[in-house]
């Protein structure tokens, strides 16, 4: 029996747009089909986050992300020896169905600490972790990790919250979410990681020092 022109010019067609759907999308972000990250931070850091991303009351905050995948992400950089900085989507929280994160937080791994000078006159340095700084509208965190994920050697690990538009907290209360936030999820990742002790990220969170 004769296969109609039409069909064998459509399937090749039909299989094409299939492999096209799922994933990621083409740059790297995340797809319609969200996998969520709710669940992975703690209560007091979710709450930090919907304060900083000005989410009060019973308004719909969405989590995408795959800490798992982040994990996986930095243990396979270290096995192929990828030395440059590399920033992995760890979670997001959206403010209802917007397209975009309200609050972004990513994990890379790094060679060495920053030099104060390189950051803004905003940012305010903690004893957390070996650093951390964090400004009203952003913060990083970096933190050791020895593990097996790391054939057990000693990596040096660096969390960052992307500027956060529209904050309205006051400066020193956001300052303090943004390090519950860094807290939190360092804390998560470590554990994916199966870091050892010695992370210098401690089991609750309390306003460190600062430096």
């Amino acid at each position: 029996m004769k296969i109609p022109l039409i069909t064998v010019l459509l399937v090749p067609l039909a299989l094409a747009v299939t492999g096209c759907q799922g994933g990621e999308t083409k740059g790297g972000g995340p797809s319609a089909a969200r996998t969520t990250c709710a669940g992975v931070l703690d209560a007091q850091t979710e709450s930090a986050v919907r304060r900083l991303a000005d989410i009060h009351g019973p308004a719909k905050v969405e989590y995408e992300g795959d800490p798992a995948l982040t994990a996986s992400q930095l243990a396979a950089q270290y096995l192929t020896g990828k030395a440059d900085q590399t920033d992995y989507f760890f979670c997001g929280a959206y403010r209802g169905s917007a397209e975009h994160e309200s609050v972004r937080i990513n994990f890379s791994l790094t060679q060495e600490l920053p030099r104060a000078s390189t950051t803004g006159s905003e940012f305010k340095g903690y004893r957390m972790g070996k650093l951390a700084r964090v400004s009203s509208r952003a913060g990083y965190l970096y933190f050791d990790c020895s593990s097996v994920k790391f054939d057990r050697t000693t990596q040096l690990v660096r969390a960052e919250i992307d500027p956060i538009t529209g904050v309205t907290e006051p400066s020193d209360a956001a300052r303090e979410d943004n390090l519950r936030v860094l807290h939190g999820s360092s804390r998560a990742l470590s554990r994916l990681l199966e870091c050892e002790p010695g992370t210098g990220i401690t089991g609750s969170f309390t306003v460190p020092p600062s430096t």
